[in-house]
Parts: C-alpha cells; sequence; structure tokens
C-alpha cells in the first residue's frame, strides 16, 4: 500500500518572536559597552558628584535639623559606597547603581532629617 504526503508549497517559515530586554537588562549593556572608552570619565563624574555636591548637601540638612548620629553615619556610608567601588577599579556597570544608589540613600537621609531628631 503506498501513501502519499502532500505539503504546502506556501508554508511559512518558522520567525522567533524577537526577545525583549527590560530596561536593567539594556542598562547593563549600554554600561559595559562605557567601561573600555570612558572608564576615567565616569570614576570622576561620580567622585566628583558625591563629594562635592551630595555629600555636603546631605551633610547640611542633617547638621540644620538636629545632627542625628544615624544619619549622620547613613550619609557617610553613601559617600564611602561611590568611594570604594571606585577605587577597587570596578567595572561602570556596578559603579553607575551603585552611584545611583548612594543618591537614593542621600535623599532618603534628607527626607529623614526633617523627622528624626
Amino acid at each position: 500500500m503506498l501513501t502519499t504526503f502532500q505539503s504546502a508549497g506556501n508554508l511559512l517559515a518558522y520567525e522567533p518572536v524577537p526577545q525583549k530586554t527590560s530596561a536593567i537588562a539594556r542598562f547593563f549593556d549600554w554600561a559595559a559597552k562605557q567601561d573600555a572608552p570612558n572608564h576615567i570619565g565616569w570614576v570622576g563624574i561620580t567622585i566628583m558628584c558625591m563629594t562635592a555636591v551630595f555629600f555636603p548637601l546631605t551633610m547640611a540638612a542633617v547638621l540644620w535639623n538636629g545632627a542625628a548620629f544615624g544619619l549622620i553615619i547613613a550619609a557617610m556610608c553613601s559617600l564611602v559606597l561611590v568611594v570604594v567601588s571606585n577605587l577597587a577599579a570596578m567595572p561602570t556597570k556596578y559603579t553607575i547603581p551603585f552611584f545611583l544608589v548612594a543618591i537614593a540613600i542621600d535623599l532618603a537621609v534628607v527626607g529623614l532629617s526633617f523627622f528624626v531628631r
């Protein structure tokens, strides 16, 4: 008994669905590409912004609102987070998020300084 199989001549080829990458994955890809050509620039930007802008403003807000010891330590920890990550020569895919976390800590410390005395 002979069996014949017929196939349609216009079968659609399988096209994979493009993967949507998350914002975090795109950020890490971008930061990895920034590491080689711009590492020194990112180190300079993050350390200068933290030591010359964010930390003094945070300490001024804490000291004007009662100088709570815990808030002073939290502000110093955010500064140390940025400085140590840059002195350790970590790639920019780590130093940039550490810098953003340190800024968030500083903003939280400034906000808490109005309530904690």
